[in-house]
């Protein structure tokens, strides 16, 4: 799985795609692109169902996927009850993504920047954090 994350409108979705059609030149022919995943969890979290769930089962279902979501924590704060539960929720769940993730990037004005990569043979020194459901 890899992982691309930044701020609204800033390529992701481009790179991801761009990401995908190499994956696919390589071989990896399960590989699909599943944008805005931020706006998925928001629709999830309204249906009264477990984000974390749907994510942990979709990733088992489709290891090779190529995930955007949107950076939300480098806001403002939302008065909106919801909208502080959904933007922490996401926030929580893109950590646990990018320590599953093969590849992490971080995606500004167009710009992909790899920020985590994992390959055969290195040993690559991981930090994470400890991510509870809140």
């Amino acid at each position: 799985m890899i992982l691309i994350t930044g701020g609204a409108w800033q390529g992701k979705k481009e790179f991801a795609d761009e990401l995908a059609q190499q994956e696919i030149a390589d071989g990896k022919s399960g590989t699909q692109v599943v944008a805005n995943l931020h706006e998925i969890i928001a629709k999830t979290m309204r249906e009264g169902k477990d984000p974390y769930a749907f994510v942990e089962e979709l990733t088992e279902k489709n290891p090779d996927l190529i995930i955007t979501v949107n950076e939300l924590g480098c806001g403002i704060v939302p008065i909106d009850a919801f909208d502080r539960e959904w933007r922490e929720t996401t926030g929580r769940i893109s950590c646990l993504l990018a320590e599953k993730a093969e590849r992490v990037y971080r995606v500004t004005c167009g710009i992909a920047t790899e920020i985590k990569a994992e390959r055969k043979g290195e040993n690559v020194k991981k930090h994470s954090c400890v991510i509870e459901k809140a």
